[in-house]
């Protein structure tokens, strides 16, 4: 096994003594809020937004134009550039020309060579990253019972503030859109002439965004708030008001603020889609999914349907997009428009802070599951060779290692040796260092985000307490197997909704023939968060750079930048403890593979680095559970299979702190 710790030697942020490149510091420099009022004009009320298809394929074309001069320009790439977007920000809408300047960081050669980062929302904008002062206390318990919830004071939201305001949240939906752009990315090779679709984008965007649902209906019902209701009523109150932080600004300049909704508020339509337009795009989709096939008769799939309810603009199917409308945009923009000051649903920086967002992605989402309720349960009667003993969880702090480099290796034996070779049949509950229960705390970091006067936020994030899974797992086989392992965590209360179980992590693993070993992961390695993970208050608002950016050794140049946070990679839970059920499947990685070149970050959530790579798994996002369950049931449907085991596990919210191994500033 490889260190991981190793993998993330050379990356520092700059405070902590990295190398800011000559080519970094212009990027930095050009991505700052700009500090006197845009002189760029805005070709709607809106300005950009990514959601209108107009004004995104705008920042197409000038992405594109940003890729041919960099081609031309070989010896200085970099910065033509940005003297080209020096002078397109003078006329275009700065929202604009940004976007299309990181997706070109996001995907040309050049700027991938020199190791380029998009340097975090904080960093480069902090007036958009401010998050909602607390109005009230955190709660050390539910705070409403469900059967009350829907009496209670409409600014019951406000208890979810410190996890929608979390600007590492908002950045990671940003940057996901970046990478999925759904117009989809000019080919670096021929930029003007060749448009590249990423693999399997609609499904993706079905996944991503129901793996957000989830994490959110599971932090509500810890709270003991009621789940997720979904906006589909286009034309009834939107009961959930929303006021942004009095300091919280738009990207254009220092000066526009986002607007406030009431309680209550409707949808009114807008120019750019109206009521009716939404209204006759859902009906349309709903008619699709009950015959199965679209009205051209080209049979539904997973992919095709979240294309054309993105309105991603995949080729081949541009007359399908057009007659479904742009349903999920129309909804994002009418929610910004449904008060005179146009407010954060237009923004996909700032757009989840709103409750209205997840309200509007369940509704989404529902759509999506109709169809998938229709569609038979998985098969797993072809199950693989091996068998899964049990699921072993270890505190890392507390494991007789050094934390260093070696880490991993020296944790890996450590399991073999505690919960391997004689021991593999043994009851461990009762060894001091396994535990039943996992841990998460909140904490607080400050930073400022207006410099002039030095004024500073305060940032309340929950933090898990590192750990190590080991998994006791017996190849029955007398050939070598290589599995996949895929595990997620539900709470118990939802265990029979498939929707709700939250993806931790998936990785291939190779069991020697008629075997029995301990496979030992670190939760550092998850493959949902962005890679390398951003674990100190430094790392979490600065950009993590490499010491060399020329060392072509250098391990840390596999990975970007797009991904879930890892300080949210479990749910929070409850004081006392929230029980949760763990599922761990492993199926044949031979079946699985998809060849990559490259990681980008978070593989389950932004796929391969290269923007015509394959998404790194043939079987379907979610895999075992993106089909019904057998009668509704969890239990059934994995009942009898030796490839998977579902276990008990606890989540603890506690105040006292813990004994960290990383380097915290």
């Amino acid at each position: 096994m490889s260190s991981y710790a190793k993998t993330k030697k050379g990356l520092k942020t700059a405070k902590k003594g990295g190398k800011v490149s000559p080519d970094q510091a212009l990027i930095n420099d050009f991505l700052q809020l700009p500090k006197a009022k845009s002189k760029a004009k805005k070709s709607s009320k809106l300005g950009f937004s990514p959601f209108i298809a107009e004004e995104n394929e705008k920042a197409y074309q000038l992405t594109a134009e940003f890729m041919k001069i960099a081609n031309d320009n070989p010896d200085d790439p970099i910065k033509k550039v940005l003297e080209r977007a020096k002078v397109e920000s003078e006329t275009k809408d700065t929202q604009l020309v940004q976007t299309a300047l990181l997706s070109f960081i996001t995907y040309h050669p050049a700027a991938r060579k020199k190791n380029l980062r998009i340097p975090p929302a904080v960093q480069r904008s902090p007036g958009t990253s401010v998050p909602k002062k607390k109005k009230i206390q955190l709660a050390p318990g539910p705070v409403v019972s469900h059967e009350k919830a829907e009496e209670a004071d409409d600014d019951i939201e406000s208890y979810m503030n410190w996890y929608r305001e979390d600007p590492n949240l908002s950045e990671h939906h940003e940057h996901w859109h970046i990478v999925y752009n759904n117009t989809g990315i000019p080919n670096p090779k021929n930029p003007l002439g060749d448009r590249v679709h990423k693999d399997r984008h609609g499904e993706l965007f079905i996944y991503m965004h129901r793996q957000m649902l989830a994490r959110y209906d599971v932090e509500r019902l810890g709270l003991g708030l009621p789940l997720i209701k979904p906006l589909d009523d286009y034309r009834g109150p939107i009961l959930e008001k929303y006021k942004p932080n009095e300091n919280l600004v738009d990207r254009k300049d220092d000066y526009t603020t986002f607007g406030s909704r009431e309680s209550n508020t409707k949808l009114r339509g807008s120019e750019i889609f109206s009521l009716e337009h939404m209204e006759t795009s859902r009906k349309r989709v709903e008619e699709a999914i009950k015959a199965g096939q679209f009205y051209d008769g080209t049979k539904i799939d997973i992919n095709l349907l979240g294309a054309i309810i993105e309105s991603y603009q995949l080729k081949g199917v541009e007359k399908l997009i057009d007659y479904y409308g742009s349903l999920h945009g129309a909804g994002h923009v009418n929610l910004a428009l449904c008060t005179d000051d146009p407010g954060v649903m237009y923004d996909t920086r700032v757009a989840a802070r709103d409750p209205a967002f997840w309200r509007w992605h369940r509704h989404i989402d529902d759509l999506i599951d109709s169809w998938e309720e229709k569609q038979e349960p998985n098969n797993f009667s072809d199950q693989p060779p091996v068998k899964l003993q049990d699921v072993i969880f270890t505190f890392k702090n507390q494991l007789p290692i050094s934390h260093g480099e070696t880490e991993d290796i020296e944790a890996a034996a450590f399991g073999e040796q505690t919960f391997g070779g004689e021991n593999f049949c043994k009851d461990v509950s009762n060894n001091k260092l396994v535990t039943n229960e996992l841990q998460t705390r909140m904490k607080t970091r400050t930073w400022v985000h207006i410099e002039d006067s030095g004024s500073s936020e305060e940032i309340d994030y929950l933090f898990p307490r590192e750990f190590y899974y080991f998994f006791r797992v017996e190849n029955t086989s007398s050939s070598p197997f290589d599995g996949t392992f895929r595990v997620f965590l539900v709470p118990e209360e939802l265990a029979d909704s498939r929707r709700h179980w939250i993806e931790l992590d998936k990785f291939k693993e190779t069991i020697p023939a008629n075997s029995k070993v301990v496979v030992c992961r670190d939760s550092d390695m998850s493959s949902v968060v962005r890679q390398p993970p951003q674990k100190t208050k430094d790392e979490m608002d600065d950009t993590s750079l490499p010491i060399d950016e020329e060392d072509s050794n250098n391990p840390n140049k596999t990975f970007c930048d797009c991904g879930w946070p890892y300080h949210l990679l479990i749910p929070r839970g409850r004081k006392g403890g929230m029980k949760f059920k763990l599922l761990v499947f492993i199926s044949d990685w031979a079946q699985d593979e998809v060849p990559r070149i490259s990681r980008c970050g978070s593989i389950s959530y932004c796929g391969a680095e290269g923007p015509a790579e394959k998404y790194p798994d043939s079987k379907p996002m979610g895999y075992p559970l993106d089909r019904p369950f057998k009668n509704k049931s969890y239990k059934e449907t994995f009942a009898g299979l030796n490839n998977a085991i579902i276990r008990d596990v606890s989540i603890n919210w506690v105040d006292e702190a813990w004994e960290e191994v990383f380097d915290d500033c």
